[in-house]
């Protein structure tokens, strides 16, 4: 079902169908990744920042066109962006190796810490109340 919101870009008041934004905003971000693949099909190797100051594109724009796969098909570009935690230089994911993996630990133990809870769990099926439950049955 469509709905009435305002763009997170201008404000107005659109219809949304699919896009996120109104058609205006829609129409010129259109423009803006083809001035980016532009930009990065004759530089190749670049970071986010240089094609945000050498196009004028806002970074938001650029990071969704990575998130979106747009520079998958680019020739071999490797551009590089900030990983989300520490702001290290990565060329895939969201995360750089050393973050990817304390995530990973921090994923292990909170599992560890569940089983173990789960083992620690007291077996109330023979308590007071359920002790003559076998008897009368």
């Amino acid at each position: 079902m469509n709905k009435l919101k305002n763009c997170p870009e201008c404000g107005k008041l659109y219809l949304e169908v699919g896009q996120k934004m109104c058609p205006a905003c829609y129409d010129l971000e259109l423009e803006q990744e083809q001035i980016v693949h532009t930009y990065v099909r004759d530089h190749d190797k670049c970071s986010i920042t240089q094609i945000v100051e050498e196009t004028g594109v806002k970074e938001k724009v650029v990071l969704r066109m990575l998130k979106n796969g747009r520079f998958i098909n680019s020739g071999g570009a490797v551009i590089t962006y900030p990983c989300e935690k520490c702001g290290e230089e990565i060329y895939t994911g969201r995360f750089c190796e050393k973050c990817s993996q304390d995530l990973l630990d921090q994923a292990a133990k909170l599992e560890s810490k569940k089983a173990a809870a789960a083992a620690a769990k007291v077996d109330r099926s023979r308590t007071m109340y359920n002790a003559g439950r076998d008897f009368r049955q």
